[in-house]
């Protein structure tokens, strides 16, 4: 079941449960969704979704750097419905084994960072947070 269906279905959940603040989050991700096609890139839904949430998240820091916490924690709020139509990431521990693996099947050295992470980010990039993967690269490569 793609993304969109899925969206279309909560909204109208949304619509007939009166809930209008995450019904207006819904219709926000549709339009995201629907206008993929208009992009130049051509992103997936979950990648829309995604970067969807990086504005979100980005807005919050915003507002939390201006001290405005009630215009952070509505933004919060939203985040938090953006992240249940979101993929599920691996955790840390499942993380940790992935970028282990890689290493040891591939030869890079700590100079190499930057090819290590695109080439991981293109194999598990769906399933992995870019952050956590970065971390664990650096430190293992600088152990190597």
């Amino acid at each position: 079941m793609s993304q969109l269906i899925k969206l279309q279905d909560e909204m109208k959940a949304c619509m007939k449960a009166g809930n209008k603040d995450r019904l207006g989050v819904i219709r926000m991700l549709i339009n995201e969704v629907k206008t993929i096609d208009l992009q130049p890139n051509k992103p997936t839904e979950e990648q829309a979704i995604a970067a969807y949430a990086k504005k979100l998240r980005k807005s919050a820091e915003e507002m939390e750097k201006y001290a405005k916490p009630d215009d952070a924690a509505k933004i919060k709020a939203e985040l938090a419905i953006v992240e249940e139509f979101m993929p599920k990431k691996l955790g840390e521990a499942e993380t940790e084994k992935l970028v282990t693996d890689f290493i040891v099947s591939n030869s890079f050295t700590e100079k190499h960072l930057g090819q290590a992470m695109g080439m991981f980010m293109k194999q598990y990039g769906q399933v992995v947070d870019a952050g956590a993967v970065n971390a664990l690269l650096k430190q293992k490569l600088a152990g190597k």
